[in-house]
């Protein structure tokens, strides 16, 4: 089921190598590696390869990282990696109306922000 998930993802076509991504932003590669070194994006791994996704990215200001997005990946990284962080923006919210975190980042980040909240807090019993 995992390895399924995982071709999804992958067969998405929401997430590029690293070389690919810069030359798409019209970056350097480094400016990727900063950006995840200090939290502002994500990529997971594949093939000993990391691929960054594409819908984190605003088209306009200098592609960079959408606003909030550093927030949401604080909350997210408490309780998963770059595999389930990409699960989690795939998977349809029931906190955003059933759309998928990924789809509402760039027009409603403070809900996708509270969905993050929501998913790593869980259900809890009174």
């Amino acid at each position: 089921m995992l390895e399924a998930a995982k071709k999804g993802i992958l067969d998405s076509g929401d997430f590029l190598p690293l070389d690919q991504m810069a030359q798409r932003l019209g970056l350097s590669p480094m400016n990727l590696s900063k950006w995840e070194a200090e939290g502002k994006i994500f990529s997971i791994q594949h093939g000993g390869c990391p691929l960054f996704p594409k819908y984190v990215f605003l088209a306009d200001s200098g592609h960079r990282p959408v606003a909030g997005l550093e927030v949401i990946l604080d909350v997210l990284r408490t309780e998963k990696g770059g595999w389930g962080i990409a699960f989690w923006f795939a998977s349809p919210s029931s906190y955003l109306g059933g759309s998928r975190p990924q789809n509402v980042l760039h027009s409603d980040a403070d809900n996708v922000l509270l969905a993050a909240q929501d998913e790593v807090v869980g259900i809890t019993h009174g």
